[in-house]
Order: structure tokens, then sequence, then C-alpha cells
């Protein structure tokens, strides 16, 4: 009981606070329930390499979804705001970002395997 209460209290008094623990939950949540199963299935340092691989790749995609596909409209004459490239220069960002990490977890998994080759060869 007395747990509720605080939690309500601490979760009502600032949304942004809220937003940010309720992101960061959610994120260690889904994540880390499919790291949780890869590394069940593959191991410790291969489950990491295949969701790390597989987070980036996802959010790649999504994010070039999104600079293709960004928002559009008729836009009201007498409001201003952000032009076509304004819109996209975060998502543009999110995408160099998650392509440059996936391409960083596509050759740590490569050098796994040569590792792993190397081992079984030698």
């Amino acid at each position: 009981m007395f747990f509720r209460e605080l939690f309500r209290s601490l979760l009502s008094a600032n949304l942004f606070v809220t937003g940010i623990i309720l992101t960061i939950a959610s994120v260690l949540l889904f994540y880390g329930s499919i790291y949780l199963f890869n590394y069940t299935n593959l191991g410790k340092r291969l489950g990491f390499l295949v969701t790390g691989a597989a987070t980036f790749g996802w959010m790649s995609i999504t994010s070039l979804l999104f600079v293709i596909y960004a928002p559009r409209g008729p836009k009201p004459d007498n409001i201003e705001g952000l032009n076509a490239f304004e819109i996209r220069v975060i998502p543009i960002t999110f995408l160099l970002v998650s392509v440059v990490l996936f391409l960083v977890f596509l050759v740590a998994l490569h050098q796994f395997e040569e590792a792993q080759e190397e081992a079984v060869a030698g």
C-alpha cells in the first residue's frame, strides 16, 4: 500500500520524469526479453551480438522509413513551422547512428565467427 502511493506521487509529480522513466523501463523490458531469449539459445556473447545487430538493423529501417515518408499534408498559411528538411534532421541523425552501430555489430559478429572457426580448427 505504501509503495503504491509512493510511486503514484513520484510519477504524477513531473510528467517529463515520468516519460523518461517509462521509456527506459520499456526499452529495458523489450530488448532485455529479446536478449534473454537469445542468451538462453545462443550463449552470452553471440546472443548479445545478434540482439544488438537485430536491434540496430530494425532501428535503421524504421528511421529510413521516417526520413522517406515524414509527416506530410496541407500546411496552414498562417502558421510558421518547420520545413521539410528540418522535420527530417533528427531522423537522419538517428539513421546515421543506427547504421554505424549496426555495422559495428556486424563486424563484431564476423570477428566472433572467425574466432570460433580458429578455435575449432586449431
